[in-house]
């Protein structure tokens, strides 16, 4: 993914930046950056330095890159290889310099590559890239994975880095943490002001080294740069499904996890057909007394309107009063049932038992607790 470009003229290294306003950490949490990277590890560098720019208790503890087997020598070639354009140290090296890191503070883990199984030689193999389902499949896990280690840690606050990589590597590492993470963990891309954006060798503002040169030989001062970091706002979905207990542990089980329970919030639409005596829910068609259909209508119909319903006596009352209203509007009165006048509230028991047993038989997604009188879960449809 190639870093985005910022529109502006350059006059100061150290730019002023409001922080977004967002959750606090505790104050004895540890900043974590995991970032997929590709041919340009030096977003890398620009992240932290902006992340050092909101204060010096942002300065990420650990760096861990998540990157192919091409990435991975990129990154060993321009971050953690001397280079005689910056003084014969790395720029790994010049960046914690520049920012007075102590010994606990910008600590580079072992790079993380890729890697599929190969199933001619029964081992897992490092990607070079990911050009097939599977191997987008092996990388989402990975990444999942990653992102699952962090966030279970309440001692660490993750700062998830989409700025490099394929647009494929940047997107499933949003996906991960708006799956796992917390309201303080952060996704971020950098910012780097044109034409750093594009100048080989440029890792961050006051890098050692002097001027570089662009690709048409013009001269720039690395001081003149200015990095910022975008937030990229995401809904972290655990704090909905606190009620899913163990989260499965691949990317794909915990998608099918989540959409199951996010379809369980979509009330069922139910339709009424007191002619073929039968119920439709969500477009499965059941055959159902006239009895079972006229206590659903009345339910149903009662709860849209927003009445709610203390117990089955009340219920009976109502139900008597529904009916005195005309109810239910627009049924031919041929099809109605017989209703048990001086017992209304025995009536709505036993159709909804009833009820009960024929959704439960049919294996349909809506269902009945006992003792429910709002039939939550679904939806009068005309």
């Amino acid at each position: 993914m190639p870093k985005a470009r910022l529109s502006t003229n350059p006059k100061a290294a150290s730019p002023s930046r409001e922080p977004a306003q967002r959750p606090s950490a505790p104050s004895t949490t540890k900043t974590v950056l995991l970032a997929v990277t590709g041919l340009s590890p030096a977003i890398v560098t620009e992240t932290v330095w902006a992340l050092a720019q909101e204060g010096r208790e942002h300065i990420p503890a650990r760096v861990l890159f998540i990157t192919t087997g091409t990435g991975a020598r990129k990154i060993e070639e321009q971050l953690f290889t001397p280079q005689v354009a910056l003084g014969g140290v790395c720029a790994w090296e010049a960046l914690r310099s520049a920012l007075g890191v102590g010994p606990d503070q910008l600590q580079a883990e072992p790079v993380c590559v890729l890697a599929a199984p190969n199933p001619n030689t029964g081992r897992m193999e490092p990607l070079e890239d990911i050009t097939t389902p599977a191997q987008n499949s092996a990388a989402a896990n990975l990444i999942l994975e990653r992102v699952r280690a962090y966030v279970e840690n309440p001692e660490l606050r993750l700062v998830a880095s989409i700025a490099g990589g394929r647009k494929t590597m940047g997107a499933l590492l949003h996906a991960a943490m708006t799956l796992l993470a917390r309201e303080t963990d952060r996704i971020t891309h950098v910012l780097v002001s044109s034409p750093f954006e594009s100048i080989p060798g440029f890792f961050f503002p006051i890098q050692p080294g002097g001027a570089l040169a662009d690709r048409s030989g013009g001269s720039h001062d690395p001081a003149t740069a200015v990095v910022h970091l975008a937030d990229v706002p995401f809904v972290p979905l655990r704090n909905r499904f606190k009620e899913l207990n163990q989260m499965p542990g691949t990317f794909e089980g915990l998608i099918r996890s989540f959409s199951n329970l996010l379809k369980a919030d979509v009330p069922c639409g139910v339709r009424l057909d007191y002619a073929g005596k039968r119920m439709e829910v969500d477009g499965q068609w059941i055959d159902c007394p006239r009895s079972v259909l006229f206590v659903a209508h009345f339910l149903l119909g009662i709860r849209q309107k927003g009445v709610g319903l203390r117990d089955q006596k009340e219920a009976g009352s109502e139900l008597l009063l529904w009916m005195e209203g005309g109810n239910p509007k627009g049924v031919d009165a041929k099809f109605l049932p017989p209703v048990d006048k001086q017992e209304p509230a025995e009536y709505i028991r036993k159709k909804l038992s009833d009820l009960r047993r024929l959704l439960e038989k049919a294996g349909v997604r809506w269902q009945v607790p006992a003792r429910d009188l709002s039939l939550k879960g679904a939806e009068l449809l005309e």
